[in-house]
């Protein structure tokens, strides 16, 4: 038994602990909540805001948090300190968080890649697994400490199964208040290590409160212990030491560079790297530009031959990355009149005018020129103009955000907003020597999507492979002395291109080797809900920086839902086959559908969040909105279902109505985003379509947390070892979120896209409810090793 110093009154102090376990509860979710979070900001730093680097983060979280659940969690049955141990692994939480940050921002120089080099899965994997390894290991133990402590304060008629749903509902309403206060209040005003130390300091509170119910020596060393970790944290945030902190390890992260800016937006990170007069400039550690010297061959060409190959253009738009060169390159054409640029955060464009030169002021300070801090796609819905070209200012659909410029639904929508000889203008990267497999495909895939929407596209080859789509033939007809024509007509000051060069770049025998070099590319087409092109590039991207996993990608090229189909029937048929050979087995029905629930779950959430980004063209600051509505279904399902359980009769028919709701779920929540996608114009529906998101989120965990306190009182029917039944129904669930953040993240999502997605969670849990239903009956239970067939 955990020791208490008693008052008097054992009811009454139950009670007072009771409060204090609340408050325990709550914070120790709130705190978790908002490491996670700014944990996974830092990471995506380091991994380029990468969304595959998403789903492995959040899985791994889980992972290691189910662990700490089971393994260390589940001993508490044996402890007769629950409480000191508790405190125990508080204070080793609140010293391994900070740590967890440092090694973060270290982790490049650790794993030995360089600054702006990128990671493939295989390094984004195993580096995130380190860093979260310890805060979460001891954040997943301490939940288990708080439900064992729940049972152990709790009236006669709430211990059990009752303590670990509360126990389990009020962690999650701290997760809920931790993702909205880190999304609107944290982030705007204070620095990573001023709010985990922040974080530290309610952690160490919490303990305090729980500290005075020992035996009074043990009391005052817990007492002393913990007053004087606190006032070193309280002491570090008066005394600017999480300050000092932040900018030597933003040094430690880029060295050899002098980072004048680093700065988190509600839209992500972004820092200004100086160097001899020069500014780079990065959005998640991704270079966006540099002023005031752009590169030369890479803006000059993708502006002046596209500006060249139109007759007389007049208004032109760009989305991202105009700033920097690209707008000044626009303006030296004379007929143009108007340029709309948009650029999503407004922190980058600010910055832009803090750290200015005479190239940005001239070029975003001219009259012709207008800024909107909005999504580009977003921007075209709404806009009244018609252009006679759109650039895409990015060069890769490298994530879920950028891959939505390259989609034919946002090829179809940029062809409205053309004028009758209007053309788009994307880049992707190219070679002049040889295009391997996966460039293939990643320019082949782009291709097709053009093409299914534009009647002439023509390719202009090169280390960036330039793409000019129209309606008009024109297009098509370029040549070098076209261009050097109008270049001469214009009067053009440029510094790249001469006749002699668009004479070797525009030579006809680079399109006919590049033609060539295609035979054999993908014939998909890129769709905003089956992004293949962000598959492609997410292929391409690990050949170069993870090129063992080459053959993996191109397996997944085919793997198509006929194939998991029968690997998940076979599975299923596999644990069948056992469990008729193992009575015992039967027991472990229950384990297997919260790990399908889990699995859902996580799904649900990733796939929430994709659809969220394709729809809106951000994500960043919501992921918190989205993981919180969740998060809120949870606590309140839990809630509910804990109120129920003295008043439920038929477990288990309960439990198989519940697993029919979530493969009900699954199947009409792609039909539902399917529904609303095409009316996004209307600005009513803009905005209802998101709170519409947040309803979905909460559906999703609210029929994920309906089913834990009832697995736990199913199961605890049987093994009444509360601290073993929270820790393996926990761990369930969290193992399976694990397997769903990862298949989600790395083959569901960018392979299946949104349906094909669905379609497989549908399955899994169709797995569940079989495996459920054919559990044998006795009386009405589930067979256990304490009953024995009739």
């Amino acid at each position: 038994m955990a020791s208490r110093h008693f008052t008097g009154d054992p009811l009454l102090e139950d009670l007072e602990m009771n409060k204090r376990l609340i408050f325990v509860a709550l914070a120790t979710g709130f705190s978790g909540m908002v490491i996670q979070l700014l944990l996974l900001r830092e990471m995506l730093v380091v991994f380029h805001g990468n969304d595959l680097a998403i789903g492995i983060i959040f899985a791994n979280w889980l992972a290691i948090e189910a662990f700490g659940a089971f393994f260390i969690g589940k001993r508490i049955e044996y402890s007769r300190r629950r409480l000191g141990w508790f405190i125990a692994l508080s204070i080793l939480f609140v010293l391994f968080a900070p740590a967890a940050l440092f090694l973060a921002r270290i982790m490049r120089d650790l794993v030995g890649v360089l600054p702006g080099m990128g990671m493939g899965a295989v390094t984004i994997f195993y580096s995130s697994f380190l860093v979260l390894l310890l805060p979460s290991l001891l954040h997943g133990a301490l939940f288990i400490f708080t439900c064992k402590l729940c049972s152990q304060f709790a009236q006669k008629d709430q211990k059990g199964a009752s303590s670990i749903g509360r126990a389990y509902a009020w962690e999650t309403i701290g997760h809920i208040a931790g993702a909205a206060v880190f999304t609107f209040l944290m982030i705007p005003l204070f620095h990573s290590f001023t709010i985990v130390f922040g974080m530290c300091v309610l952690t160490i509170t919490a303990s305090i409160a729980l500290s005075t119910f020992q035996n009074k020596a043990v009391k005052r060393k817990a007492l002393a212990m913990l007053m004087a970790i606190l006032l070193i944290f309280v002491y570090l945030i008066a005394s600017d030491g999480d300050e000092r902190l932040h900018y030597k390890t933003i040094a430690l992260q880029w060295p050899g560079q002098e980072v004048v800016h680093h700065q988190h937006s509600l839209y992500g990170n972004v820092a200004v790297i100086e160097r001899e007069g020069e500014f780079t400039f990065l959005a998640d550690g991704i270079p966006i530009f540099t002023i005031p010297t752009p590169d030369i061959v890479r803006v000059e060409e993708f502006i002046h031959f596209a500006m060249l190959a139109h007759p007389r253009p007049k208004n032109v738009a760009i989305l991202v990355g105009g700033a920097g060169g690209k707008i000044s390159e626009i303006l030296k054409h004379p007929t143009v009149t108007r340029v709309d640029y948009t650029e999503i955060d407004p922190l980058l464009i600010d910055l832009v005018h803090k750290f200015h030169t005479p190239l940005t002021k001239a070029e975003l300070g001219d009259p012709r020129v207008s800024t909107f801090h909005v999504d580009g796609r977003r921007f075209l819905e709404v806009t009244p103009y018609k252009y006679d070209l759109i650039f895409v200012g990015i060069a890769n659909p490298e994530n879920m955000q950028v891959n939505r410029l390259f989609t034919a639904e946002f090829a179809s929508l940029a062809k409205e907003r053309l004028r009758e000889d209007g053309i788009l203008v994307i880049s992707l990267p190219g070679s002049l020597t040889y295009l391997s497999h996966e460039l293939r495909n990643l320019n082949g895939v782009i291709i097709n999507t053009l093409e299914s929407i534009f009647p002439y596209v023509h390719i202009i080859p090169g280390y960036q492979n330039i793409f000019l789509a129209s309606t008009t033939p024109d297009v098509t007809m370029i040549n070098a002395a076209l261009l050097y024509e109008r270049l001469e007509d214009r009067q053009l000051e440029v510094r790249l291109i001469t006749r002699p060069y668009l004479e070797v770049r525009l030579a006809p025998r680079w399109l006919d080797w590049f033609s060539a070099s295609m035979y054999g590319a993908t014939e998909e087409i890129n769709r905003d809900f089956r992004p293949k092109g962000f598959f492609y590039s997410l292929a391409y991207w690990n050949a170069m920086f993870s090129p063992y996993l080459s053959d993996f990608f191109v397996w997944l090229e085919d793997l198509g839902l006929w194939s998991l189909a029968i690997v998940i029937a076979s599975w299923t048929a596999i644990l069948l086959a056992l469990k008729w050979k193992a009575v015992r087995l039967h027991r472990l029905s229950i384990p297997y559908s919260i790990a399908a629930t889990g699995f859902a779950g996580m799904t649900f959430d990733l796939l929430l969040i994709f659809a969220f980004q394709v729809l809106f063209g951000f994500v960043f600051h919501w992921i918190g909105l989205l993981l919180a509505a969740f998060m809120g279904g949870v606590a309140g399902g839990g809630l509910v279902m804990t109120s129920l359980l003295p008043r439920i009769k038929n477990d288990r028919a309960l439990f198989m109505k519940l697993e029919i709701a979530v493969i009900l779920f699954a199947a009409l929540l792609p039909m539902i985003i399917l529904a609303v996608a095409p009316h996004l114009g209307n600005a009513v529906v803009f905005v209802l379509t998101q709170l519409l998101f947040l309803l979905l989120a909460f559906i999703a965990g609210a029929l994920i947390g309906l089913k834990f306190p009832l697995a736990s009182k199913m199961y605890l029917s049987h093994s009444p070892n509360v601290s073993r039944t929270a820790g393996l129904i926990y761990g369930a669930d969290l193992l399976g979120g694990w397997g769903g953040g990862i298949a989600a993240a790395v083959v569901l999502l960018p392979v299946l896209g949104l349906v094909g997605t669905s379609a497989v969670v549908v399955m899994i849990k169709a797995s569940s409810l079989i495996i459920l239903t054919t559990s044998a009956k006795v009386d009405g239970k589930l067979v256990t090793p304490y009953h024995s067939h009739s």
